[in-house]
């Protein structure tokens, strides 16, 4: 492979030729929405500067083709700095840079940062940001921002096939994701309703200018987050002329469109297709995944002071089955572990949308945005036994739901005289709808295999979700800032939910005197609130419920109405910040997270929290909103963004989560993943080479053991087809270490009118091998039928163990090209 990675190369070196392109922007005053003259503008380098015209037009030429960002100094503003972008000889943004006028201090220049070393007022604390070349050249990060941010600290590693975004400690239901300002419930393929993990990234990181990533102190016009909230920021259409760009990578086809539609208007579309399933297939898989996806931004500029921006973003997802697999297959190993999966997954099929506008409107020191916008989930799938749909009989389970929200939003954001003010409020409509018909096992006294019930309703709920917010914040002496800021959330979901909750956070950062400085400590207090998902909210009472008949029980009752509540998190960040070293940020942060509220499932009698991430619908079941749990540790961040070639980043957590069982006993949960260290470093080269690593090593989480004896009864495995957990014995074990080393080697050729970037990406590059737990089966005889034990009390399986390893080489070569 990497002797055709050097063909290629040679022989594109004789068909590329080198010139020098040229950076066009404006500068603007960011209150009066004015052009700015006389700025100075500039690259990495001093080298290549200008300066802005009376209409803040700039023009840099003699630049070399790639990755840059633009830094503005001028008298009495401060300094500011773009976004890292990328820019090519025939494909260039025109970049708008909002500089920030210091009234009170005039004829000073600011001592130039980086937007990696500026402090948000905000959110001092708990907030990192990713650049465009951070994204794209994260090596293993297939271009997935769920695998790159796990470079960042607070991030837990997840082993295996899934990109669950797991953060300081709590469940991948507790983050929230904004693109330009429009919530998108879902970023990933294949994603568990009810939470937030799946296996494939959904977002196209073609798209993506910035990536903003709090885990605290959340900005508070963005709603109900508890571990996190990602705020991304996409980039404009070409203003001036179509390009197109072409990707090929390791599981999909990708094509994106970009440029005018008329002199107001710009527009960038892209679409890929996974061939994931055809790969599977020649693998010799058990299971064929496949899926299309879809994103476009439309904007629209009036004029200099309004512009109304259009968003669209969707996915269909199909997971079939390959019956076949085993027609060739000789090995008993592999011939029982296929068997085993081809018994327990179902056929699934799902789809989901976002579509949403901004209307944004500058007035003097002022901006009001109006946020409109509209997202839909279908999920569907199904389990036969033996996989044979021939007769109604057979059918284990089959479920069918719908979740739809409308959400409007409005935020005026002004400057009175030091103050910096936001308030605004939003409303929500919400409609869920499922059809549910599972058998399910439930448990029964201590040493009984328990009992099974069909648990057979149709839901339909409609909900109304309101909220207000207010935020002010300033500057303090000595480049400190302070910010206090309230929310009120409420829905009309029950009595407990109808009152108004206050979420009020104060932020504070203060700048440390000499001779410490460029030091600075920052701190956060805040409460959060979070309504349970759609799946706990719409769950009904069946004819055949197995909880304690209730004498005033009517049919078709939302079961959780009366026990549910928002989940609250209090959380309390301290942390110091330098900037001391050009180009570098360096933190060190801890952080104390309190639960309350959390729901706990009443069938199995567990905190959700407790739970792993092996399921395609999380809620689906009576709860109650009676659990506690928490949350500690430290967090280290190096982060480094060389304008002369290298750049990395180094973050290690060391954490725990801790939620209560039936008892309420504090135990670990399934998040508590003790020590994680990311370390990633990339390198410039010269003739647009680029090399990168990263090597992560993280504690095994904790897991809930098998209960052999109920797992293996026959009335229990027929419906399940894998093991039950022993909940007695809740996460007192731990997985395995988890070590892997990627490699990324990346070289762009810069053509008159295109590009081309080969990149060679290397997955688990050491060929690290992590093995899991046994995996328990039921045994089976040479013909494939199940082995009965007659020697149990109870009418059962005779059990088998089955290797549960994972990770090996994943070498594959990717190709993007622009024209």
């Amino acid at each position: 492979m990497l002797r055709f990675f050097f063909i290629v190369n040679a022989f594109l070196i004789l068909n590329s030729g080198y010139s020098q392109i040229v950076i066009k922007g404006r500068i603007i005053d960011q209150n009066t929405r004015n052009p700015l003259k006389g700025v100075l503008v500039f690259l990495d380098g001093l080298s290549d500067s200008a300066r802005s015209n009376s209409n803040g037009d700039f023009e840099i030429g003699n630049a070399e083709p790639g990755f840059h960002t633009i830094y503005t100094l001028f008298d009495g503003f401060k300094s500011s700095s773009s976004p890292e972008q990328l820019f090519t000889f025939d494909k260039s943004p025109f970049v708008e840079i909002e500089m920030e006028s210091l009234a009170s201090e005039i004829g000073e220049v600011r001592i130039l940062k980086s937007s990696l070393q500026t402090r948000e007022a905000e959110s001092p604390v708990s907030s990192q940001k990713l650049s465009i070349r951070e994204i794209e050249r994260n090596p293993g990060g297939n271009r997935d921002i769920s695998k790159i941010i796990q470079s960042l600290p607070g991030v837990v590693c997840i082993p295996g096939f899934r990109n669950d975004v797991v953060i300081r400690g709590g469940a991948p239901s507790e983050n929230k994701f904004y693109l330009d300002g429009i919530e998108i419930p879902i970023i990933n393929h294949f994603q568990t309703q009810g939470s937030t993990g799946g296996p494939v990234g959904m977002l196209n990181v073609n798209f993506i200018k910035e990536v903003n990533f709090y885990t605290g102190a959340f900005p508070i016009n963005f709603a109900n987050g508890l571990s996190s909230v990602l705020d991304f920021r996409q980039i404009d259409g070409n203003s001036k002329k179509s390009k197109f760009r072409f990707s090929l990578g390791s599981s999909d086809l990708g094509f994106t469109a970009d440029g005018p539609l008329g002199k107001k208007v710009s527009y960038i579309f892209s679409a890929r297709q996974s061939y994931l399933q055809g790969l599977f297939s020649v693998l010799g898989l058990p299971f064929l995944p496949n899926f299309i996806d879809y994103q476009a931004k439309v904007k629209w500029k009036l004029n200099e002071k309004d512009d109304i921006t259009f968003l669209m973003i969707g996915a269909v997802d199909f997971f079939k089955l390959n019956l076949g697999v085993n027609d060739k297959i000789t090995d008993s190993v592999k011939l029982k572990t296929n068997k085993f999966i081809l018994g327990y997954l179902p056929i699934y099929r799902q789809w989901n949308y976002t579509v949403g506008s901004v209307y944004t409107h500058f007035g003097i020191q002022s901006k009001t945005q109006l946020f409109a916008s509209r997202n839909m989930l279908s999920n569907t799938f199904y389990k036969y036994r033996n996989n044979d749909e021939s007769l109604e009989g057979n059918r284990i389970f089959s479920y069918s739901s719908t979740e739809e929200e409308n959400r409007f939003r409005v935020e005026n954001f002004r400057t009175k005289g030091s103050w910096k003010l936001l308030i605004g409020g939003g409303l929500e409509f919400v409609q869920y709808w499922v059809d549910n018909n599972a058998k399910v096992l439930v448990p029964g006294a201590p040493g009984s295999p328990g009992s099974t019930k069909d648990i057979v309703f149709k839901s339909n709920l409609e909900l109304f979700k309101y909220s207000a917010f207010f935020r002010g914040y300033r500057s303090l002496m000595g480049n400190g800032t302070f910010n206090i800021s309230t929310r009120l959330d409420a829905s009309n979901y029950n009595q407990n939910n109808s009152n108004p909750l206050n979420q009020p956070t104060i932020s504070v950062g203060v700048s440390l005197p000499t001779p410490v400085k460029g030091i600075f400590v920052n701190a956060s207090l805040g409460q959060f609130f979070q309504l349970p998902s759609y799946t706990i909210l719409g769950y009904r009472k069946g004819p055949s419920d197995f909880l304690p008949p209730d004498p005033a029980w009517v049919p078709g009752d939302l079961e959780n109405k009366d026990r549910v509540k928002y989940i609250r998190n209090r959380t309390l960040a301290i942390g110091l910040q330098s900037n001391q070293i050009k180009d570098t940020r360096i933190t060190l942060e801890g952080f104390y997270k309190q639960y309350a509220n959390y729901p706990f499932a009443l069938r199995d009698s567990i905190c959700l929290g407790n739970l792993g991430t092996d399921f395609a619908v999380l809620g689906n079941e009576p709860v109650a909103s009676v659990s506690d749990g928490k949350a500690y540790g430290i967090e280290f961040l190096v982060q480094r963004r060389s304008r002369s070639g290298l750049y990395g980043i180094v973050a290690y957590t060391l954490s725990w989560s801790e939620f209560n069982d039936k008892n309420g006993k504090s135990v670990q949960s399934a998040w508590d993943s003790r020590h994680t260290l990311s370390l990633v470093g990339g390198l410039k080269m010269k003739r647009n080479w680029e090399m990168g690593a990263k090597y992560r090593i993280a504690s095994g989480r904790p897991y809930t053991p098998d209960d052999l004896q109920r797992s293996l009864v026959q009335t229990n495995w027929d419906i399940r087809g894998t093991a039950l957990p022993n909940y007695s014995l809740l996460n007192t074990q731990r997985l395995q270490t988890f070590t892997q080393l990627d490699i990324r080697i990346d070289k762009v050729w810069y053509f008159k009118s295109s590009s081309l970037n080969l990149y060679l990406d290397i997955q688990n590059a050491l060929n690290s091998v992590y093995s899991g737990p046994q995996t328990l089966i039921a045994a089976q005889d040479g013909a494939g039928k199940l082995i009965t034990d007659f020697s149990a009390a109870i009418p059962s399986y005779k059990s088998e163990f089955l290797p549960n390893n994972s990770g090996f080489l994943q070498p594959s070569i990717g190709v993007i090209w622009d024209f």
